[in-house]
């Protein structure tokens, strides 16, 4: 019975290229693809891959958000994230989110064959080129307190700043040339990622943070 994997990126020669790596491997399917954050859990419900190759930073949703949401639903799905991004910070809140394994971009590809083999097994990997021995490291920093402002997208941190000048999601479509949304997305993702519950919250992160309105 071969493995089904749904394939994330937003770049379409990525997607082509890692199709072909996979698919060299007999046992693995490629069911789905997309470059959308905002596809990803429906299809997951959908297709029901068991494997979700997944990058973090993506239109829409971001690749942490997504991983809480599927955790969340469908458990039984094995989530590898494919990163360019190597920072603790990153690697901790996706193994927090539910990840299983952090592979980065510039891997070999067999290392991402062989994550999802160890996954599927039910152990935790990450990239050889992060450190060697690192995962309970990375694991125990997973569970202590980070900097979730480092996790932040380069467009939430965006969002987060014109929040902070007291624009209404409208405005910060406007000045973005983005659909409102996808802002009201972000600044969903922004309140969950910094366990705040209002606005007014949101700015007095921002605040504490030292990001003032001009």
């Amino acid at each position: 019975m071969s493995v089904r994997i749904l394939l994330v990126d937003d770049h379409p020669i990525v997607r082509d290229g890692l199709r072909v790596v996979l698919e060299a491997d007999l046992t693995f399917r490629v069911v789905g693809e997309t470059g959308d954050g905002l596809e990803v859990v429906p299809l997951v419900e959908s297709l029901q891959p068991d494997v979700l190759v997944l990058d973090l930073m993506l239109p829409g949703m971001g690749g942490l958000e997504i991983t809480h949401q599927v955790r969340a639903k469908m458990p039984q799905v094995r989530i590898v994230i494919l990163s360019m991004h190597e920072s603790a910070a990153y690697v901790a809140e996706a193994l927090r989110a539910g990840a299983l394994a952090y592979i980065l971009k510039k891997s070999a590809s067999d290392e991402l064959v062989r994550s999802i083999h160890v996954v599927l097994a039910g152990e935790r990997y990450l990239s050889s080129l992060i450190s060697e021995g690192a995962i309970e490291a990375y694991w125990e920093v997973a569970q202590e307190e980070v900097d979730l402002y480092e996790t932040l997208s380069a467009r939430e941190r965006q969002v987060l700043h014109l929040v902070t000048e007291g624009l209404t999601n409208l405005e910060i479509a406007q000045r973005l040339g983005i659909s409102v949304r996808t802002v009201e997305t972000y600044r969903a993702n922004l309140m969950r990622k910094l366990d705040v519950g209002s606005t007014a919250e949101l700015v007095r992160y921002a605040l504490g943070r030292g990001i003032q309105p001009p």
